[in-house]
């Protein structure tokens, strides 16, 4: 049983976080269950992004709270997704609490704001960079935070979600903004 549950909640975390993805980029499900990007971000602006699986260090994912180990760099186990370089981590590598996404993309915070799935927009200082705090409209448990800042033309997000069986009591946006004031400093400058 506890297997069944860790997968359906596994499955769950990659279906919410594709689905951000797909509705900031602008995918298309409807063409036979299978996502059409219907986008006009070119393969060189994806590349130019920064990409949080080298730039950030086991050491500072340790001191976030997160296992190196967890690593994965696809969104929904669809590598290379245009306009996005991802990876996430979980808290530990069986029966995790949480994942902690950290998402450079091309688009920017004014796209993400007029997406109607995201919701509850609340300006944000962290280590001394504005960004934004928001939500997801299908997030009822509210099991999910994002904080997003800009960053030279793009803009880098970090995303929570826990787990509905969670071990940790903390708000999903208390971990993200604790990861954050640690990520943040190591953000390419503005």
């Amino acid at each position: 049983m506890g297997a069944v549950v860790g997968q359906r909640t596994t499955v769950a975390a990659v279906a919410v976080l594709a689905g951000a993805v797909l509705a900031v980029s602008g995918c298309d499900a409807t063409t036979g269950g299978s996502a059409v990007a219907v986008t006009t971000t070119d393969a060189a602006a994806t590349e130019a992004l920064w990409d949080p699986c080298t730039q950030i260090s086991d050491g500072v994912l340790r001191q976030v709270g997160v296992d190196p180990s967890t690593r994965d760099n696809t969104i929904s186990g669809v590598e290379n997704v245009e306009g996005w370089k991802l990876c996430s981590w979980h808290d530990k590598p069986v029966r995790w609490n949480y994942a902690l996404g950290v998402w450079a993309t091309s688009h920017s915070i004014e796209e993400t704001k007029q997406d109607h799935n995201n919701i509850d927009f609340a300006d944000v200082i962290v280590a001394g960079r504005s960004g934004v705090q928001f939500k997801r409209a299908e997030d009822s448990h509210e099991e999910m935070c994002y904080l997003s800042f800009p960053v030279d033309g793009q803009s880098i997000e970090i995303s929570i979600y826990k787990t509905v069986l969670t071990e940790d009591r903390r708000a999903p946006c208390d971990i993200a903004s604790a990861a954050a004031e640690i990520l943040v400093p190591i953000f390419p400058a503005q």
